[in-house]
């Protein structure tokens, strides 16, 4: 369990900026994924892309991951995207909250894994009950000498019919684009059963947190009976992004498209 654990959070990455005195800021979280043997970075989309103007929010975003050396190394998106000619892939739906790039790894030098394919567990095989854990960076707890993600964890609430679900484990900026995987048990219910003293489905990927599901109250005015005050609070639920959205991006003809030159370029020299 403990090595499960070690490797799924050096799956896990960082994103943030740096001020004009240098200082890093930590927005949001993301994932490593091996697609056809090049390395791509996962994140909640709206973390990258404004949802009102539609703008990239990624000129200064940084990508920050362990050294085997120890210490924290760093990437510019940005140096990726004009040094291999590449974008942000998105769902065809533009109101799923996932975004998928190719990023530069230096395999002997950065301290991180991938989720393999394998790994990847679609919503029909999921059931509510199923207890699961995501992997985030946490503001409030920043790292000075390592990325060190915390672990939260929740359980499968309801699954809806569009192949998103949420779970009954909160979220919070900074939480969005973690990976969420399923939480290993002793006893596993499915479709054929229960299953005792083994569990196939342990540490399967099964998706991304978008955003916490929030409860608001609105307060009116007793005099002109107009709302004047809106209060926010977090029902403990969030919104998780399934692998089955994944899927569709890794199969679209965009992604298709730049993975295939992508691969090209690489076998021919010249990246």
């Amino acid at each position: 369990m403990r090595e499960l654990i070690n490797q799924i959070k050096k799956t896990v990455v960082f994103l943030g900026v740096q001020n004009r005195k240098e200082e890093v800021q930590f927005i949001a979280t993301a994932f490593l994924l091996n697609i056809r043997g090049i390395f791509h970075l996962a994140t909640a989309k709206h973390v990258i892309i404004d949802p009102e103007t539609h703008q990239l929010l990624d000129a200064d975003l940084q990508v920050f991951f362990n050294l085997k050396t120890g210490g924290i190394g760093s990437r510019y998106l940005s140096e990726i995207k004009e040094g291999f000619g590449i974008e942000w892939i998105f769902h065809e739906n533009q109101e799923v909250d996932v975004a998928m790039i190719p990023f530069g790894l230096e395999v002997e030098r950065d301290d991180v894994l991938t989720i393999p394919d394998n790994l990847f567990l679609s919503t029909s095989e999921l059931f509510e009950l199923y207890d699961v854990f995501f992997v985030s960076y946490q503001p409030g707890i920043e790292p000075t000498k390592k990325i060190s993600p915390v672990i939260r964890q929740g359980m499968i609430s309801v699954i809806n019919e569009d192949k998103t679900f949420y779970i009954d484990g909160a979220a919070f900026p900074g939480n969005s684009g973690s990976p969420v995987f399923l939480k290993p048990s002793p006893i596993r219910f499915g479709s054929k059963g229960i299953s005792i003293g083994g569990d196939p489905l342990g540490g399967k990927f099964v998706g991304v947190v978008g955003a916490y599901l929030p409860y608001q109250e609105v307060a009116v005015s007793v005099q002109t009976k107009r709302p004047r005050v809106i209060f926010e609070e977090n029902t403990g639920l969030s919104r998780v992004w399934s692998v089955d959205f994944i899927r569709d991006i890794l199969e679209s003809d965009r992604f298709q498209s730049q993975l295939d030159r992508l691969t090209r370029q690489i076998k021919g020299g010249a990246c």
